[in-house]
């Protein structure tokens, strides 16, 4: 058992096509890898105030989704803590209100992990389809290296399954 708990949480809806990049990336993830110490690898899907039990049992948490950063699609930026809130103030989707209402309630009920980090990921296309654009599958496996590194920065190792 380790000493602080880490979630890895994927966000997103899977049937919008780049909606779902959150939570294609954690199911890849949890195939490919096992990691010392464990962590928690949650499919969050489109879930809200659901998950506010992630916020107070862990101390540590990645969150990956789509975020509209208004860049080139496949853009990634990495958020912390507050920054993740005042993103999600001016660019709210159905799901990024839920995530706006857990990061408030975590704060409010003070289940105050000591750090979270967005990996927002730019979307290229957001329309009915189970399949990730061909830009971010491009991106993929860059994505997914910045989890790993992000990981990785809180003494999270990794190896292939």
């Amino acid at each position: 058992m380790t000493d602080i708990n880490i979630a890895l949480l994927g966000l997103g809806n899977l049937l919008l096509k780049d909606e779902g990049v959150g939570v294609h990336i954690i199911q890849s993830v949890e195939k490919k890898y096992k990691f010392f110490p464990p962590i928690s690898i949650i499919d969050g899907a489109t879930s809200g105030t659901d998950l506010l039990p992630v916020f107070e049992q862990n101390q540590k948490i990645i969150i990956v989704d789509a975020v509209n950063f208004e860049q080139k699609p496949g853009y990634i930026k990495l958020l912390y803590n507050d920054e993740i809130l005042q993103q999600f103030s001016t660019k709210l989707t159905m799901h990024h209100i839920g995530l706006a209402d857990v990061l408030s309630s975590s704060k409010l009920l003070d289940y105050n992990p000591d750090e979270i980090c967005l990996v927002g990921i730019q979307p290229d296309i957001i329309d009915t389809g189970l399949e990730l654009s061909e830009v971010l599958n491009s991106h993929f496996q860059e994505i997914e290296d910045v989890v790993l590194e992000k990981l990785q920065s809180w003494d999270v190792s990794y190896s292939k399954i």
